[in-house]
């Protein structure tokens, strides 16, 4: 065999080993001398590190809401309006209850006079008054019928323009010793300590010329 053809068919053979390496063995990295031998080669991630990987990437991508602005100014007005609604509540005049007075009063009659009392097992005339305001009105009298009549809350009334609910004071000039509420018909209703709680007219003979004055504390 001429020297060319054993040339030809000698790299013809070691072309085709280098085929078969290719085929048959995993690609090898480079010699490493730190280690002492050839490096691994890189593994290709399983396709559940990349989903999880991916939704890890997902999750720290994902901008979580934002909140909406605070409007400072609508706050202040809420918070304004509601302490003004407070305040109007508060100064607004007190109302009577939805019961009428007189039938308030009525529940009382019959009740005995105990001097000092202010309930429906004894009252005095000062406690009767007093009870029968804070019920009725929401007013708080003192338990004391010349305080009542010296009390600066109250305006005076004259006897012609008495109206339901005004107090009306008895007793003497040097001494206010007794007190009732005016009902309509030139009534008043008072506890006396001979018959205990009941309802008298004004021009009564023993009252009438005891009668010293009237205050309005409504």
């Amino acid at each position: 065999m001429l020297p060319f053809a054993k040339c030809f068919v000698g790299f013809a053979l070691i072309c085709l080993c280098l085929a078969l390496c290719s085929c048959t063995f995993p690609v090898r990295t480079g010699y490493d001398r730190s280690i002492g031998g050839y490096k691994p080669a890189p593994s290709e991630p399983s396709s559940a590190a990349k989903a999880e990987s991916g939704t890890k990437d997902g999750a720290s991508t994902t901008k979580s809401p934002s909140r909406a602005p605070t409007n400072k100014h609508t706050t202040a007005g809420a918070t304004k309006q509601a302490a003004t609604q407070k305040m109007a509540h508060e100064n607004a005049p007190r109302q009577a209850s939805n019961s009428s007075l007189e039938q308030l009063a009525k529940s009382w009659i019959g009740t005995p006079y105990v001097y000092g009392g202010s309930s429906k097992s004894g009252t005095d005339c000062s406690g009767y008054v007093m009870q029968l305001y804070k019920s009725h009105y929401g007013i708080s009298l003192p338990h004391n019928a010349g305080q009542m009549y010296d009390d600066s809350r109250g305006s005076s009334v004259s006897r012609g323009s008495l109206q339901e609910g005004d107090l009306v004071f008895f007793g003497s000039f040097w001494k206010i010793d007794h007190v009732g509420i005016y009902l309509k018909g030139d009534r008043f209703t008072h506890a006396s300590s001979s018959k205990g709680v009941m309802i008298s007219p004004m021009s009564d003979n023993y009252w009438r010329p005891k009668y010293q004055g009237a205050r309005r504390f409504r």
